[in-house]
């Protein structure tokens, strides 16, 4: 079911009342219904979960997502830079054996032969920023000195940490996450947002496949077509990050970070935390190795999100720009299986909780009035303001009216989804 909008037009003195002891008085009662969690646009992870529990494959899935696409195998580059720190002045390593005889780190720079340091399990590394364009190595506390120097490394040459061909795990302190494949590189990255002229960049690079196998964007357990859909869909993402974008965007200098800005990529985390069913999702990347979703023959920007509340949006819709041919919004009643907790879902709040988190983000005052204007989108969700009359919420204050996208009310209220409708009721209560 897809809930309808209510278009709201509240005037606060139509609930005025007088404040008479002994006698009862109104009160008003926010309450937002809704459905889905995320953006809604593209694929709906809990629908696709709903759709292989019916039998469908990962092909069929996506192509059912992703309005006139193709799923075919294209060549991937060899290697892909994964964002894990941006910003700081310092990181921290350690090891652990992934394989036996494993937990050795190495650190040497890039394009040098020569070891600079190295050291096993009981070894605590940290590598800080130098104000002179470099990184400083410490070994237990200690700075590391090799042939005299004291700095390593520069913008165009980073420190690499190398672990994999060791049969270690290197963990990243500030992340409190263990990577076994690839490489990480550190290096200063000149820009004026950090104290001085550098911020440390840290960067993992690593084959696709491997990177796929550290998703963490849904549970091993689920079923094929779902551990394939999303595989599928999480690769073609990296891969137009990369054709569209190269390898080195800034500030990451890398082609995807590992948050969900782009795809939660939480490393060895994922083989740890999926118990019996590591070997599902391995077996789902390694199935559809190489293979992507294509409009006209070009990767897609595959978007997806956690829960579609029963229909997908319009891209257009939600966040503005160009209308996209094969991110349409699509019936989804398969979203409603179940397992999924967010399909539909319930907020309340007292009217003066719902004026102050509008004041706090659109700095409008006293609420007055909360408009939402349409048309919505094809889902039924609040869209972006089209025009002064089309589109969008209308929030009129006593201090400022405003014009504001479902988006951006959806992040005001702490909302799920853009997918919602809101109604106000009177409660009585006791005067004190």
């Amino acid at each position: 079911m897809r809930p309808k909008v209510l278009v709201l037009l509240m005037c606060a003195a139509s609930f005025a009342v007088l404040l008479v002891p002994g006698t009862a008085h109104a009160e008003r009662k926010v309450t937002i219904k809704g459905g889905g969690w995320g953006h809604g646009i593209g694929m709906s992870q809990y629908g696709a979960y709903g759709r292989a529990l019916k039998g469908k494959s990962g092909t069929e899935i996506v192509k059912t997502y992703y309005t006139g696409t193709k799923v075919n195998e294209r060549s991937m580059p060899s290697k892909i830079r994964v964002g894990l720190l941006q910003s700081g002045k310092s990181v921290g390593f350690s090891s652990s054996a992934f394989k036996q005889d494993g937990g050795k780190l190495v650190f040497k720079v890039k394009g040098s032969k020569n070891q600079i340091a190295q050291g096993g399990t009981s070894v605590g590394w940290r590598v800080d920023l130098s104000s002179t364009g470099g990184v400083k190595l410490f070994k237990n506390g200690k700075r590391i000195q090799k042939e005299g120097n004291k700095v390593f490394g520069d913008p165009d040459h980073p420190l690499v940490v190398r672990y994999e061909e060791y049969g270690s795990l290197v963990r990243v302190t500030q992340k409190s996450i263990n990577y076994a494949y690839g490489r990480i590189e550190v290096w200063p990255f000149a820009t004026s947002s950090c104290d001085g002229n550098f911020c440390l960049e840290t960067v993992i690079v690593l084959p696709m496949q491997q990177y796929l196998y550290g998703l963490g964007e849904v549970p091993a357990s689920w079923p094929k077509g779902a551990l394939e859909a999303q595989a599928i869909a999480g690769r073609t993402y990296a891969f137009k990050k990369v054709e569209d974008s190269g390898q080195f965007r800034v500030p990451c200098l890398c082609a995807v970070v590992d948050s969900t800005l782009d795809q939660a990529y939480i490393g060895d985390a994922k083989r740890t935390g999926s118990g019996q069913y590591w070997k599902d999702w391995k077996k789902a990347v390694n199935n559809t190795k190489d293979v992507v979703i294509t409009y006209e023959g070009n990767p897609i920007s595959a978007l997806y999100s956690s829960s579609s509340g029963g229909y997908t949006e319009d891209n257009e819709n939600v966040w503005g720009g160009s209308a996209y041919p094969y991110l349409r919004g699509v019936k989804d009643g398969p979203d409603a299986v179940a397992a999924n907790p967010n399909h539909s879902w319930k907020v309340t709040m007292s009217w003066s909780e719902f004026s102050a988190k509008l004041d706090a983000a659109f700095n409008t005052g006293n609420l007055v009035r909360f408009v939402i204007k349409g048309p919505l989108g094809v889902s039924d969700r609040v869209t972006v303001v089209f025009s002064k009359k089309r589109g969008g919420v209308k929030i009129v204050g006593k201090d400022a009216t405003r014009r504001e996208s479902g988006w951006d009310v959806r992040n005001a209220l702490g909302l799920k989804d853009t997918l919602f409708n809101v109604k106000v009721t009177k409660v009585a209560s006791s005067a004190p």
